[in-house]
């Protein structure tokens, strides 16, 4: 199956695109309007217009995607350089001790960087001089230098190969760098990429003190921020480099070695908790002047977008009355973002029980198909969808008798460096083991608590959505329930001051509509997400068959829009 079996015509072969939706531009006044989403890599898309969504029968390619090869040693590199080599790194300033001290080879214009890992070579990076790279063919991901984090309390990482070296050079040995250096800011989220820290996991968690040396561009900074989102701000430090100088082989070749160890010696701690300089922050402060005002991301629905839109390092509760669709919008939500974006998303959710069924439910939305009834999901796209899914969605602490707070930032804490969580969902707040402290009630409780998921969505830069039952219902006018706000979730108004955006998800039926509506009650930073919809709810349409919402037509409308 293809794109254009389905009536969609895209240019690229890969990445996303925008182009007119076959189920809706034909009937508009905007035809030419590009109101459909397509992820060429992921084979599916959403109209932002009409709702519409699906995905590519993707049975070969999953096929290829799970064929893992085996992984390869090769064989160590030919250390006999010749002169020219040995002078292409003293223009560098690396000697020629230190170039044998690491066994570089070279081998028909290519100077060889051997990675060793236990004592072993299992890849080789090479390099041309004029900055070709290539690495060898089914070879494991590790750190170059990987031996030389091995019990230690202080590890330096760098972006390439020539700053370690630099850094050797410098009377440095707890050096390692990553194999594949940096990715540009705004490149797709990949687990491949930072794959090798699988294996330095225990190394970089027991280490006291981790050093960051990327380069000073966009993408240094952004390999920083995302290696240090996940091994921990909290032990992770970084270098300031002169004016005019992008990594620690300009600092060696500009300014020698007394000031690569005073730039090693003078690393800044990140900024989480006390007094904070200006320097610890200078360059945070920059990037935000020149890029000021980062909008949101998008819900996916034009109708909450004014509302409510989707930034890192915030808190989120959802409240409603039971069975309103609360925790169904929140796994609708989840799927937005991971079309849309490839957000990864970390999931306790204790009353989608047994795992298996809330994932054929996400596997429906995700779909467009419903896993019951007569034109329910088939295998092929069911696995097909489980398998795109999996490289986005883990499931947290379905398996214990007991889940607190505390197991379940501990367990993302896991996640995000195994993963690099975007989002995660604690659905709901009430089936949690709640531990008080000594003289601490429940509002204490709910205070103290809500401070540690603030606090912890800010250092990893996750969004956390909180879902929480109202302690009571009551009844409006029309004795039907009444819309609950975070006021009424058990543990007082906390609920409201402490979270950064409020929601109520509340189905509205009477004998002439039917709508879902989300009351969006509190945005604290509205510049950038929206402003609160004052009792006026955004519309969406709930279809029970595949768990989907989508935009709300008005009736008067209808015919128009179908036509």
């Amino acid at each position: 199956m293809t794109f254009e079996d389905s009536g969609i015509f895209v240019k690229g072969t890969s990445g996303q695109e925008k182009t007119t939706c076959p189920e809706c531009s034909s009937g508009r006044k905007k035809s030419r309007d590009k109101c459909l989403s397509v992820n060429i890599d992921d084979g599916v898309w959403h109209c932002h217009h009409c709702g519409w969504r699906g995905s590519l029968d993707w049975k070969e390619i999953v096929k290829d995607l799970t064929n893992d090869k085996p992984v390869e040693k090769p064989n160590p590199p030919k250390t006999e350089l010749p002169e020219n080599v040995y002078q292409w790194f003293e223009d560098r300033c690396i000697t020629r001790e230190v170039v044998d001290s690491e066994n570089i080879g070279y081998e028909n214009r290519w100077i060889q960087f051997p990675f060793y890992k236990n004592g072993e070579v299992v890849n080789i990076k090479s390099r041309t001089a004029d900055k070709k790279f290539r690495q060898s063919k089914n070879a494991e991901k590790c750190f170059y230098r990987f031996d030389s984090m091995l019990g230690m309390e202080t590890i330096i990482i760098t972006e390439g190969e020539m700053d370690a070296l630099s850094l050797v050079q410098s009377g440095f040995m707890n050096v390692v760098s990553v194999p594949d250096g940096a990715t540009q800011p705004d490149s797709k989220p990949s687990d491949k990429k930072f794959s090798y820290l699988l294996s330095a996991e225990e190394h970089l968690m027991s280490a006291n003190t981790v050093i960051l040396c990327t380069d000073s561009d966009g993408a240094g900074k952004h390999l920083r921020e995302e290696l240090s989102r996940r091994i921990g701000r909290e032990k992770c430090f970084r270098v300031v480099y002169p004016d005019g100088c992008k990594d620690m082989n300009d600092v060696l070749i500009k300014h020698g070695e007394d000031r690569v160890q005073n730039i090693v010696s003078n690393a800044h701690p990140y900024p989480i908790d006390g007094v904070i300089a200006v320097t610890d922050i200078e360059d945070d402060a920059i990037d935000l002047l020149l890029k000021p005002h980062h909008k949101g991301l998008s819900t996916g629905w034009s109708a909450v977008d004014p509302h409510y839109l989707i930034s890192p390092s915030e808190v989120t509760v959802i409240t409603g009355v039971p069975n309103m669709g609360k925790s169904e919008w929140m796994d609708a939500l989840m799927i937005n973002m991971v079309q849309e974006y490839g957000w990864k998303f970390g999931i306790f959710s204790a009353e989608n029980f047994p795992v298996e069924h809330h994932l054929l439910k996400l596997v429906g939305k995700f779909a467009g198909k419903s896993f019951w009834g007569e034109d329910k999901l088939n295998e092929s796209t069911a696995r097909s969808s489980m398998k795109i899914l999996n490289d986005h969605i883990k499931f947290i602490g379905t398996q214990e008798d007991s889940v607190t707070i505390e197991s379940i930032m501990e367990q993302a804490k896991i996640l995000n460096y195994r993963f690099g969580l975007n989002g995660l969902v604690i659905d709901p707040w009430n089936t949690l083991e709640h531990k008080f402290g000594d003289g601490e009630n429940e509002t204490l409780y709910v205070s103290r608590v809500l401070a540690q998921l603030s606090a912890f969505a800010k250092i990893n830069e996750i969004h956390i959505w909180i879902v929480a039952h109202p302690r009571k219902m009551e009844n409006d006018v029309n004795r039907k329930p009444a819309v609950p706000s975070p006021y009424d979730i058990s543990g007082s108004a906390n609920w409201f001051n402490k979270c950064d955006n409020a929601i109520t998800v509340h189905r509205h039926k009477s004998d002439d509509d039917d709508y879902a509506g989300i009351h969006v009650h509190k945005i604290r930073f509205q510049y950038k997400n929206g402003k609160p919809n004052q009792g006026n709810p955004a519309k969406l349409k709930y279809n029970l068959s595949t768990g989907k919402y989508y935009e709300y037509i008005e009736e008067r409308f209808k015919e128009d829009f179908f036509r």
